[in-house]
């Protein structure tokens, strides 16, 4: 099921967040799975700063302060 997502940075402080978009490897078919794959990355620099992606089974985000 694909879902949209919004990410905030709703923090004052001088910290800053990223979020990368994911994507799950694929099974190759002999036993074994390629690495995930990060495809976009968007930094939310300042308080306020948003970001609408969409997700689903094979694609996910990863939020994390940088």
């Amino acid at each position: 099921m694909t879902k949209a997502i919004r990410v905030e940075n709703a923090d004052t402080s001088d910290h800053k967040v990223m979020v990368q978009v994911w994507e799950k490897g694929r099974d190759l078919g002999n036993g074994s799975i390629e690495p995930d794959t990060m495809v976009e990355e968007h930094p939310l620099d300042n308080p306020t700063a948003m970001i609408e992606k969409t997700i689903w089974a094979e694609r996910y985000l990863v939020i994390k302060e940088v």
